[in-house]
């Protein structure tokens, strides 16, 4: 699926020493060799090794092979290490504190897929505004504060840099990233022609017909498609009055849209409005009258089982690896307590 763009960009300090630490690790990346021009795997025993289904948690069969939630935890013992070392040479580094049970990376309405699995619920308490994302809910306070100590501590970029190569050498966080690119790979490769499948397209001519009897102009085909946009798109979210509206002239020397529109020291995340909610209601209700949300749960419920299918062995050593690393991360987060 494609996801909507991040509205607003804003500078940060140490690209390499701050958001390498904080942020989540995503995107496609290349593969790992050990992973590419592989025989197909044996599909022995698989199957009958499926999570049951549950669409309204949106369970899959690659979810306990994806390390979307390892990423984070491994983002976070890292930058438990950091702050420890830091603080050796006299450098405050003050690391959010984070849960690191399941619970809390799953908590409603979180899914492995971080699929935007709108109901009438969620749209009600939300609006468009949940974050689907496995782990805890960021704060753009925190990065803000971080970068703004690294600008203005000398030498502290330097010793993070060191403190984080040391750190690298007993932990190898890196294969969290390795695994869940590859494994988003092999599942991007089989469900990108989701939205095109019969039942898919169907039911989302269905939603068509209801959202537009609802009384919304919705430019879109389906909820989520493969036009490069999907619910609520821009163009409604402008006129309903909760996404601002493109600069008509975009700042010079050095500034990018969005650095003078927010106080970093009041950021968060964005609220939900009574048109947006209005809009994400009639939204959830028409995906489920139509049939959209089971049809496209089922489609890529069914495109996952054949990546299971297919690399079956490879996947079995990623669960391996994502359950060392797991135990790993949380021995040092727990060996490295916060110190602010």
């Amino acid at each position: 699926m494609t996801r909507t763009a991040t509205k607003h960009h804003r500078r940060t300090f140490t690209v390499l020493a701050v958001a390498a630490l904080i942020a989540p690790i995503a995107g496609c990346a290349t593969p790992p060799a050990s992973a590419i021009g592989q025989k197909p795997a044996s599909t022995a025993g698989v199957v009958s090794d499926l999570p049951e289904k549950d669409i309204t948690r949106w369970v899959m069969p690659l979810d306990e092979y994806s390390a979307a939630s390892l990423v984070r935890l491994v983002n976070y013992a890292e930058n438990r290490r950091m702050e420890t070392c830091l603080s050796k040479d006299g450098f405050s580094w003050p690391i959010p504190v984070e849960p690191t049970d399941d619970a809390s990376y799953l908590a409603f309405p979180k899914n492995m897929s971080a699929f935007p699995e709108l109901t009438v619920e969620i749209a009600r308490q939300y609006g468009y505004t949940a974050n689907y994302m496995p782990g805890p809910e960021p704060d753009p306070r925190s990065f803000e504060r971080l970068n703004r100590i690294g600008a203005s501590t000398p030498g502290l970029d330097t010793t993070l840099l060191a403190c984080r190569d040391e750190s690298r050498k007993t932990f190898d966080g890196g294969k969290a990233g390795d695994i869940f690119n590859t494994t988003g790979m092999w599942m991007y490769e089989e469900t990108e022609k989701v939205p095109q499948d019969l039942v898919v397209k169907k039911a989302a001519a269905t939603w068509k017909r209801c959202i537009t009897a609802a009384g919304y102009d919705v430019s879109i085909s389906a909820p989520v498609g493969d036009e490069g946009e999907q619910m609520p798109t821009q163009k409604l979210g402008i006129e309903l009055g909760f996404y601002a509206p493109p600069p008509t002239k975009f700042p010079t020397g050095g500034g990018t849209y969005g650095d003078t529109e927010v106080d970093p020291d009041t950021a968060g995340p964005r609220k939900s409005t009574p048109a947006e909610i209005e809009l994400a209601v009639a939204d959830a209700t028409c995906r489920d009258s139509s049939g959209w949300t089971k049809a496209y749960y089922d489609a890529q419920w069914n495109a996952e089982v054949r990546v299971v299918l297919k690399h079956a062995d490879q996947l079995k050593k990623m669960k391996a690896d994502i359950e060392s690393l797991t135990a790993q991360a949380r021995q040092i987060i727990a060996d490295n307590p916060p110190l602010h």
